[in-house]
């Protein structure tokens, strides 16, 4: 009897299913699933009410002009009791979900060619003129 999980399966789906109260394993092809739910409820101290199998097909993939084909594996969804969980699969839910700032495309453009508040203050007033008229300009004031 040969005790081994490749690996735990995480992706949305196994996560949203780990609700329910089902995991996810991959192991090899050969394994069977008595093996798989005595080796689950020693490693994890947990009971397996169900367990429900499928094979996958390894991908042939090709590098250059050589094939090759990954190995086919066993997957294992394995159903526990209501209140029971493994730890591999526990997620941190927040009650508020934090929003990134959204900066405008003309606001970043804007800020990021200064330093300063004073100076972004500066660049939105009209141009200076050239000395000769900047000085009527205040004489009037």
């Amino acid at each position: 009897m040969k005790h081994e999980i490749k690996k735990a399966v995480i992706s949305e789906k196994s996560f949203a299913e780990a609700a329910n109260f089902k995991y996810t394993f991959y192991a090899p092809k050969t394994t069977k699933c008595l093996d798989i739910k005595k080796f689950i409820e020693e490693l994890f101290s947990v009971k397996v009410l169900k367990i429900n199998s499928m094979t996958v097909i390894g991908k042939v993939k090709t590098r250059g002009k050589s094939k090759g084909k990954r190995s086919d594996m066993k997957k294992y969804i394995l159903t526990l009791p209501k209140d029971t969980k493994i730890d591999l699969f526990e997620v941190e839910k927040s009650d508020e979900k934090k929003k990134p700032e959204v900066v405008e495309k003309k606001e970043k453009r804007r800020l990021g060619f200064f330093k300063k508040a004073s100076d972004v203050a500066v660049s939105i007033k009209e141009p200076i003129k050239k000395d000769s008229e900047h000085a009527k300009v205040a004489g009037n004031k």
